[in-house]
C-alpha cells in the first residue's frame, strides 16, 4: 500500500490533497483564510519533499515526506495561525541553507548571513521566530559549520533587520508596532490538553521508537550518511519539542512536524513490504483524521 500510494508524485500529491481536504471538511471551515492555510501547508509539504530528493536525504526515491507532513499537520490545524506557516518556512529555509553550506563549505558564512536575514524578516511577522535561532544554529553545526564568526555574523544581520524595521516603523509614526517585535509568550499550557495531542503524539513516538530500534537493520545505500542524518533530525525534533514544552507555543510544533515527517519517512519507506508497517501507516492517517474529528465533536 505504501509503495502504491507514495512511489509516484501523482499518487502522493492526490493523497496529500485528500488528507488536507478531509481536515478542512472536518473543521467545517470553508473560509478563504483556512483554504489559504491548507494550500500553504501543501506547498510546504511539496518543498520538504523536494529538499529530501535534492539532497538525497532518504537515499531512495519516495514521496512519503509530502504525505506524512500533510497528515501530521492535524496536530496544529485547530490552532493553526500564520505563525505556524512561518515556522515551517524557517525549517525549510534552514534545511536548505545548512545542506548547501555542507556542499559548499567556502560559502557557509554567506549562508549563515542569509539565515540571519531570513529569520529577521520572519520575526517581523511572528515575534517568537527568534526562538528558532538555537535549533537552526545546532543544525548548521551538525552540517559542518562550526566557526563562531559565522554564528556571530548571522545574529548580527538578524539584529540589523530588526533595527531597520524598527527605524521604518518609527519614521511612519507607528512606534507602538516596534514593541510587537519583542517576543511575547503566553505560557498557556492548557493548549496541550486536546484530544488531537493525546491520541496522535503517543502513536508518533511509538513509530519513532520502532524506527530507531531498527535503524541498524536498514539496507541504506550510504549507511553512515543516512544514520548521521537520522540523529541530526532526532536532535532537531528534540530541540523543537523542548521549545514547545517550555513556551507552550503550539505554532513551533510545525518545526517538530517537519523533523518527524522526515524521520518517519525512513521507517515507512525502508519497511514498506512489512504488513505491520503498512498497517501502522494506515493507522497513522486514521488516527490523525479521527482525533481531529473527535476534537471537533468535543469542542461543539
Amino acid at each position: 500500500m505504501i509503495k502504491l500510494l507514495t512511489e509516484k508524485i501523482g499518487g502522493a500529491l492526490l493523497l496529500a490533497i485528500a488528507v488536507l481536504t478531509g481536515f478542512g471538511l472536518i473543521m467545517s471551515d470553508g473560509s478563504v483564510t483556512m483554504v489559504a492555510k491548507l494550500v500553504l501547508l501543501l506547498v510546504e509539504g511539496l518543498l520538504l519533499n523536494y529538499l529530501c530528493f535534492r539532497f538525497g536525504i532518504l537515499g531512495i526515491n519516495t514521496n512519503l515526506p509530502l504525505v506524512l507532513f500533510c497528515t501530521l499537520t492535524a496536530l496544529v490545524l485547530p490552532q493553526l495561525s500564520m505563525g505556524g506557516i512561518i515556522y515551517g518556512a524557517v525549517f525549510l529555509g534552514a534545511l536548505f541553507l545548512a545542506f548547501e553550506s555542507k556542499e559548499h563549505p567556502k560559502l557557509s558564512s554567506s549562508y549563515m548571513i542569509y539565515f540571519g536575514l531570513f529569520l529577521g524578516i520572519a520575526q517581523a511577522f511572528s515575534n517568537i521566530s527568534i526562538l528558532m535561532m538555537l535549533p537552526v544554529f545546532i543544525l548548521f553545526s551538525q552540517a559542518g559549520t562550526r566557526r563562531p564568526r559565522h554564528f556571530i555574523l548571522s545574529f548580527t544581520y538578524f539584529a540589523m533587520v530588526i533595527i531597520s524595521i524598527s527605524g521604518l516603523l518609527f519614521v511612519m509614526e507607528l512606534e507602538h508596532k516596534i514593541w510587537e517585535l519583542i517576543p511575547s509568550l503566553s505560557f498557556d499550557y492548557s493548549v496541550f490538553n486536546t484530544i488531537v495531542i493525546k491520541l496522535t503524539v503517543p502513536f508518533i513516538l511509538i513509530c519513532l521508537a520502532i524506527h530507531f530500534l531498527s535503524l541498524n537493520n536498514y539496507r541504506f545505500r550510504y549507511p553512515n550518511k543516512s544514520i548521521i542524518f537520522n540523529y541530526t533530525m532526532l536532535l532537531q525534533l528534540a530541540c523543537s519539542i523542548l521549545l514547545v514544552t517550555l513556551t507552550a507555543e503550539l505554532d513551533i510544533l510545525m518545526y517538530a512536524i517537519m523533523a518527524a515527517s522526515t524521520l518517519l519517512s525512513f521507517v515507512f519507506r525502508y519497511k514498506q513490504d512489512s504488513t505491520f508497517i503498512n498497517s501502522a501507516f494506515a493507522s497513522l492517517i486514521s488516527i490523525c483524521v479521527m482525533s481531529l474529528f473527535l476534537y471537533k465533536i468535543l469542542i461543539l
